[in-house]
């Protein structure tokens, strides 16, 4: 048996009874959360750039790719840090906003979506390849989309195994470094979903892929580097992705959410923002220089600089769940602030990347110096937010969104997005209309 065969065992005939109870709560709070992220993120000016360029006349199938990327953008979705791969912003699009999908098959499918796009992300050692300029989400966005429309509208084994060797064959993820505003990041992103689209059409329309495409060097000769190809397929029957799937509370690059909440708790413990004289960031070798690039007008550099993340946490708390910023990127107190984080590289933080994403800073007042080490931040699979923080954080993304006049019952349906899903698909629509 191959091992696109055995992927297409796992999709066709896997259920929700190989989750733990936790494991299933926990996926229905990731699906939620990626709604509240596409509602809230449909009005950013990011997202309302990525409706524009789609124009009115989109299909549901583009609507879905169209809702992945709005996901990502917000930056607020969730990650799963040892693969660095992203999924429910691609799987929740994929199982709940295409067309025809069967909402009795939603949960499954977007279990196997997660699952599958992780345990790609864990084959290619996503987190080192990121740094070599592969976009592990991307990479595994056309697998798991085709997966999860498999699943959905019930494909045979055979149909699966060529929807999921075609899918893997348009997988690129190679990208360069975007820069300025508009983004073509979600461009690249919402492409590689509709490659998993025009895969899964194929399939079922008898195009035939290549069922032995993982048994020879496909995927190393694809990244660049020898995979671990055998993570594809090892104990299908227990999900190796949820386990470490962990939130953000905020928007913000995972990379720096440690020092950002490092800062954090010294403030809650009695620190004064005002009278820190700077502070110097350790975090691993793989992206210091990433959260430490040079400042720039747009969003994105805001959320990945950790220094502006710390400013924003220390003096103006609540534009952390901002998704435009606009008003605060140029703030001159927030942007002297930054001025005082240095961010260095730190090998003995580094051993334990990529399992843990670490950071330790070290603040000082005058004579005074305070130390704070976070390991697994607030959000993270090991320190994972709590039902109740997850609907404030959904009630404050929301806030204030004319197009949500009832926001409490916009949160309550979207909490229970795979329970309800004709009601939160409902909302999400509304949401991806270019007029709403």
């Amino acid at each position: 048996m191959t091992l696109l065969e055995k992927l297409a065992d796992f999709v066709c005939g896997s259920d929700m009874s190989v989750l733990e109870a936790d494991e299933r709560d926990a996926l229905r709070a990731h699906a939620a959360d990626a709604a509240v992220a596409l509602v809230a993120g449909a009005r950013s000016p990011e997202g309302r750039q990525l409706l524009a360029f789609a124009g009115s006349g989109a299909t549901p199938d583009e609507q879905a790719g169209l809702a992945a990327a709005i996901i990502r953008s917000t930056e607020v979705d969730d990650i799963h840090i040892e693969s660095c791969v992203t999924p429910s912003s691609i799987a929740m699009p994929a199982a709940l906003l295409t067309h025809g999908g069967n909402f009795r098959e939603a949960e499954d499918a977007v279990r196997i979506a997660v699952e599958l796009s992780v345990r790609l992300g864990l084959a290619i050692e996503g987190p080192r390849a990121l740094y070599r300029g592969l976009w592990p989400t991307c990479f595994a966005t056309p697998l798991a989309v085709a997966a999860a429309l498999c699943r959905m509208h019930r494909r045979d084994r055979a149909r699966t195994v060529h929807a999921l060797s075609m899918a893997l064959m348009m997988s690129s993820g190679r990208i360069g470094r975007f820069a300025g505003e508009p983004t073509g990041r979600w461009i690249v992103l919402n492409a590689a979903f509709a490659a998993g689209l025009r895969a899964y059409a194929s399939a079922a329309q008898g195009y035939k892929g290549d069922p032995s495409l993982l048994d020879g060097p496909w995927l190393e000769n694809a990244i660049g580097a020898v995979p671990q190809a055998d993570l594809l397929t090892d104990d299908l029957s227990r999900s190796i992705a949820m386990s470490g799937l962990g939130m953000k509370p905020f928007s913000t690059a995972r990379q720096a959410l440690s020092p950002t909440q490092a800062l954090q708790d010294l403030i809650s413990e009695g620190l004064d923002p005002h009278a820190i004289d700077s502070i110097d960031v350790r975090v691993p070798e793989a992206y210091a220089g990433m959260i430490s690039r040079p400042l720039a007008a747009w969003r994105s550099s805001g959320y990945s600089n950790a220094g502006f993340q710390m400013a924003l946490a220390a003096l103006k708390p609540a534009h952390l769940l901002d998704l435009d910023r606009s008003s605060v990127m140029q703030d001159a107190e927030l942007l002297a602030f930054a001025r005082k984080v240095q961010v260095k590289a730190d090998p003995l933080l580094q051993e334990d990347f990529p399992r843990r994403w670490p950071a330790e800073i070290e603040v000082r007042c005058g004579a005074q110096v305070l130390r704070r080490k976070v390991v697994s931040p607030r959000g993270d699979a090991a320190n994972r937010l709590s039902r109740d923080e997850i609907a404030a954080k959904a009630a404050a993304l929301l806030d204030g969104l004319q197009a949500l006049p009832d926001k409490a019952r916009a949160v309550s349906i979207l909490m229970r997005t795979l329970d309800e899903p004709e009601a939160a698909v409902a909302l999400m629509r509304q949401a991806l209309a270019p007029s709403a």
